[in-house]
């Protein structure tokens, strides 16, 4: 967990999906319409994550 006063963001999935407002990254993935059991899928909500300015 970053300390108070860092202004960085959560590296993993799971965690900046829900800094990102959602229960997890699975629940993340479906609200695009993707699948976790699909790796392209798993890909592109990286590709979302990184766009919103995650490093994941």
């Amino acid at each position: 967990m970053a300390s108070k006063g860092s202004s960085s963001k959560p590296t993993g999935t799971n965690s900046a999906s829900k800094d990102a407002g959602f229960r997890n990254f699975k629940h993340f993935l479906e609200s695009y319409g993707l699948r976790l059991t699909s790796p392209d899928d798993v890909e592109e909500g990286k590709a979302i994550l990184r766009a919103m300015g995650y490093s994941v």
